[in-house]
């Protein structure tokens, strides 16, 4: 590829299980044409026919058109197999197998790149955000599930089955707390979003008094934000809630440590932004442990633990990302 098309755009895509956002990304990392629109579940190319109408609508809003842009990077929930293009299982998007690269190279006529969604946010940070100038980093995805993934050499790391990093259904202390997956005892099942919600709303119904009942008309009604407000407020049930997910982010996050050594670790994903709360409530989860582990204190000392600043850019960003990994690694 000539150098002046390797600095021609690309559109990246994120797709959710509800919405799908798009948008023109240039090679210094700038958006232009963003937009959102509705993800059609109701069949499994559905959704890949919302995918294709993001892009053109992308590309429409910047006046530019299919060729004149390098590709397209995708990145969707669940199990892919990145090489083959294929959506391997992703329960909301009602795929199993779908061979999502093919289907839209077809449709579009550019060449398209799929990669996990926590494994675009890695690969995110390490272009354009906070784990930019760090070969070897680790991105931890914090929101409605847990998850991380690696950048090692300055490539994402994936493992032999596409599972490094997906840490968030690991039994860390032995607890038995249910977690959706069916197991019991998993780190989401302590510290993800909805399981902040479910200990507030259990504590209350023990009995305990808290200025959450004041925010919301029902415990039932009780979200993460519900007690991020509270904690904020001082009240000290929604404060206990978040030191205690705060130490079982702190013990995750030095078991990434042990697994890739990084030079840095970077929090991403809606659970974390604009939240100081829970990010102090981290530091004071990994420096309790590392008490335990001396070692570890004196790497915690100089690897930064960083918050993403990419914000709403970050999914989009995110999936730009997907095509100029594969591109770099294509032209090694």
């Amino acid at each position: 590829m000539n150098t002046e098309k390797r600095e021609w755009p690309v559109v990246g895509v994120d797709v959710g299980g509800t919405k799908i956002a798009a948008g023109v990304v240039d090679h210094l990392g700038r958006i232009s044409g963003q937009v959102k629109i509705p993800t059609d579940t109701s069949q499994p190319v559905a959704v890949l026919d919302s995918v294709e109408n993001a892009v053109r609508a992308s590309l429409s809003a910047t006046g530019l058109n299919l060729s004149q842009i390098r590709g397209v990077g995708i990145g969707v929930p669940g199990v892919v197999d990145p090489e083959a293009g294929i959506g391997v299982e992703a329960s909301n998007l009602r795929w199993h197998n779908v061979p999502v690269k093919s289907i839209l190279e077809e449709k579009l006529g550019v060449t398209c790149y799929i990669e996990n969604d926590v494994g675009a946010g890695a690969l995110g940070e390490s272009l354009y955000g906070a784990g930019q100038g760090y070969h070897n980093m680790v991105y931890l995805s914090l929101g409605t599930g847990i998850a991380a993934r690696a950048i090692v050499g300055g490539d994402l790391y994936r493992g032999v089955h596409g599972l490094a990093g997906e840490i968030g259904h690991v039994n860390l202390g032995g607890g038995n707390r249910a977690c959706r997956c069916g197991g019991t005892g998993c780190l989401e099942a302590y510290a993800a979003g909805p399981a902040l919600a479910v200990q507030a709303q259990e504590a209350l119904a023990a009995g305990q008094s808290s200025l959450l009942t004041e925010l919301v008309a029902t415990p039932q009604e009780i979200r993460a934000e519900t007690v991020f407000e509270a904690a904020a407020r001082g009240d000290k049930l929604a404060g206990e809630i978040l030191a205690g997910a705060g130490r079982h982010l702190g013990q995750a996050i030095l078991l990434l440590v042990a697994f890739y050594d990084p030079q840095a670790i970077v929090l991403g994903g809606g659970l974390v932004q604009g939240r100081e709360e829970l990010v102090k409530a981290i530091r004071v989860g990994m420096e309790d442990w590392s008490r335990q582990m001396p070692l570890f204190r004196l790497v915690l000392e100089v690897m930064p633990l960083k918050v993403s600043g990419l914000k709403n850019d970050g999914p989009v960003l995110g999936a730009a990302a997907i095509f100029n990994s594969r591109e770099k690694e294509i032209f090694k």
